[in-house]
């Protein structure tokens, strides 16, 4: 696969972001990277995102969420939006955070063992304090560590997670008002539809986006978690990466932490899982021993790489340190025709609003044949292409949001159009210049432009289902 670079830039190259996990200083993850907590590179946008080259902080920029560490970046603008998601409740319970999940979240090898006395941190000492924070208060005799909560089940989904009256969701956050909650959805969901993986992940999208969003609304910051391989399924294994591009989405778009536990399970042997492939492992030692050969089992990871993230939003938001990382790639271009978003690296994401585009040029895209309004304003990206690859364009929208994805040459034109879809693109690239548009869908001189979120990858090879 070639690299996407643009404006003299390749993946990997990106000014002053030289970080691999953002775990706590000092800290050792399971793949053996040691982070300083700044920031990282990669090609993942943000909401609102402003122009200016990559590796730049302009003044309160929205932050870029590389795939190439561990802990998405706190920066000064990423505070901001943490300390207003806690200004919607401000008597949440600061040594409190929700569990938010299924099967993977709610055995005892996850976050239980915190609340015993077969803890060891190894070389990770600095989270002592997050850890006595929050194994300190308890509700019911159960600290936030080991507490069964009304949102976490075996075999559920996002969309279980917010049925009901009550739901599960608001049940838990009734009970507990906490500051925080550590979310992960996708291994349930990903098989929903059977093989029509894209309509299962436009309906996991709008529920997990919902939940995340009643999290907001209600002062929780949510901090969510990619999920692990299908190593049980291989046609389900081989969507994986994409839903976790829409996770990482999620979390870019509303600047909030995302801790990438697919990135650490990834060097593991048997990736961390147990025998059915789709479960974590345990070390026999216990899954709180975070010690070198502790790490080699998934559920150790997951349990260091949540604490960590615990502590991040901790010190960054509900004490008085504040920003973690000083910089962090940004967003460069405005998104029309003449100054398009430019892509860097892949997976590419961005979650934006038609509503607010800064063009309304691109209209009949009759390169394509096609008749559709698309009259709305649009959102335009350029995509350089340094040797062949194969890509995958999905955009996802909510409600009667209406948004379609474009793949037009570099003449950025209509009749430069060279395939169109209401929301998957897969095609094969030579090198040359892009363009992806997004533009807005018309009915009847109703414009139905809205939010989406924007996911672009290049195809995994051997991908049976890209292309």
């Amino acid at each position: 696969m070639g690299l996407v670079v643009v404006a003299g830039l390749s993946v990997g190259a990106v000014a002053g972001c030289d970080d691999e996990s953002g775990t706590p200083s000092g800290t050792t993850t399971s793949s053996g990277s040691t982070s300083s907590g700044t920031g990282g590179d990669g090609g993942t946008t943000a909401t609102g995102g402003q122009g200016g080259e990559a590796g730049a902080l302009p003044d309160l920029a929205p932050a870029l969420y590389p795939s190439d560490r561990t802990h998405s970046p706190i920066t000064p603008y990423v505070v901001d939006r943490l300390n207003e998601v806690l200004e919607a409740n401000p008597s949440s319970a600061d040594d409190l955070f929700m569990k938010v999940g299924d099967s993977i979240s709610a055995s005892t090898n996850f976050l239980h063992c915190f609340a015993g006395t077969t803890v060891d941190l190894g070389d990770h000492a600095a989270l002592q304090a997050t850890l006595d924070v929050y194994g300190g208060a308890t509700i019911l005799g159960t600290t936030s560590f080991d507490r069964d909560s009304h949102v976490v089940e075996s075999g559920r989904t996002a969309y279980w997670a917010m049925d009901g009256q009550p739901s599960p969701l608001v049940q838990e956050m009734d009970a507990l008002s906490p500051a925080a909650g550590v979310v992960m959805f996708g291994t349930n969901d990903i098989g929903w539809f059977g093989d029509d993986h894209v309509s299962t992940l436009d309906w996991y999208h709008g529920h997990m986006f919902d939940l995340v969003d009643a999290m907001i609304d209600r002062g929780v910051i949510p901090i969510l978690s990619t999920i692990p391989p299908r190593d049980d399924n291989s046609a389900l294994d081989a969507w994986v990466p994409t839903f976790n591009a829409a996770i990482r989405g999620m979390a870019q778009g509303r600047q909030i932490p995302l801790v990438d536990f697919h990135r650490e399970l990834d060097p593991l042997v048997d990736h961390g899982l147990s025998g059915d492939g789709v479960h974590p492992n345990a070390s026999s030692s216990g899954a709180c021993v975070l010690t070198t050969d502790g790490l080699m089992h998934g559920y150790n990871v997951r349990n260091l790489i949540t604490l960590a993230a615990v502590d991040r939003v901790r010190r960054a938001a509900l004490t008085t340190e504040g920003a973690l990382d000083d910089d962090a790639p940004t967003l460069a271009g405005q998104g029309s025709t003449t100054s398009p978003f430019l892509i860097l690296g892949h997976p590419f994401v961005d979650v934006r609003d038609t509503s607010t585009a800064t063009s309304q040029t691109l209209d009949l895209y009759d390169g394509c044949d096609s008749t559709t309004d698309e009259s709305g304003p649009e959102v335009v990206y350029r995509l350089e292409v340094t040797s062949p690859m194969r890509i995958r364009a999905i955009v996802l929208d909510r409600g009667d949001v209406d948004i379609d994805v474009h793949l037009l040459d570099g003449s950025a034109t209509t009749a430069g159009c060279m395939a169109r879809d209401d929301r998957l693109l897969e095609a094969d690239l030579a090198p040359g210049t892009y363009h992806i548009v997004l533009d807005t869908y018309v009915a009847s001189g109703t414009e139905h432009s809205g939010e989406y979120l924007f996911v672009l990858m290049t195809c995994a090879p051997g991908d049976p289902a890209c292309l």
